[in-house]
């Protein structure tokens, strides 16, 4: 079922508010996907980035780092759905959809984070489980998805990768101990240079593929 048209869809580039019944009119593919571009940045990224926000003491405005991870997931997915050809994941990933459309974006974010896992790391990551996963675990964003995405969204306890304020860089591995570290605000900060880059490569029609993609996830919004 349609959207309503008099619902608001997000801001306009020249200011003021949208609605789904105003940009189902507008047929130049650029205005709509900078509509899209400003309806993410106003409704997903100004709102979670207020949680990563710090005051004139330097201290965090809101201290939430759970939940700043938590949404940072939400917004690589989100990210993931604009510029992946979705009809070929789910033929090729049918169990696996999730994992396969943030892969692209953990990868656009560090490229470190597509090498595949180690086996010193898996032997490690036994010993602290009791058990293997070498099928799932096939690339360090692997280990993100299953073991801190999933098990936050799933009640809410991370049991392979953990978060810490103090970390000094976005993530890193302890290939000894068989888990990883993420510092959230670094974390968060990485993302949005990703996304930057990623709608700047659409508006631009640098990636073809991606703008492709954007047009069709943005008219499966308004169909």
């Amino acid at each position: 079922m349609k959207v309503p048209d008099n619902t608001y869809f997000g801001e306009k580039p020249e200011g003021g508010g949208i609605t789904y019944g105003e940009i189902r009119n507008i047929h130049d593919d650029k205005r709509k996907i900078e509509i899209l571009k400003l309806r993410i940045d106003t409704l997903l990224i100004k709102q979670i980035d207020d949680l990563s926000k710090k005051n004139s003491s330097d201290n965090y405005s809101v201290w939430s780092p759970f939940p700043l991870a938590i949404l940072t997931f939400i917004a690589i997915e989100t990210l993931g759905r604009i510029i992946s050809n979705l009809k070929k994941i789910r033929i090729k990933n049918e169990n696996e959809e999730s994992k396969a459309i943030v892969t692209p974006i953990y990868k656009l974010m560090d490229i470190k984070l597509s090498h595949g896992v180690t086996i010193k790391f898996h032997k490690a990551f036994e010993v602290l489980h009791g058990k293997s996963d070498k099928k799932s675990l096939n690339v360090y964003s692997d280990v993100i998805h299953k073991y801190q995405r999933n098990t936050f969204n799933h009640g809410y306890q991370a049991k392979g990768v953990y978060i810490s304020h103090e970390l000094e860089f976005p993530w890193k591995i302890e290939e000894d101990k068989g888990y990883m570290i993420l510092n959230p605000y670094l974390f968060w900060e990485l993302y949005k240079k990703t996304y930057d880059r990623v709608f700047e490569s659409i508006l631009n029609n640098k990636n073809k593929e991606w703008r492709k993609n954007a047009t069709h996830y943005l008219n499966n919004l308004l169909n």
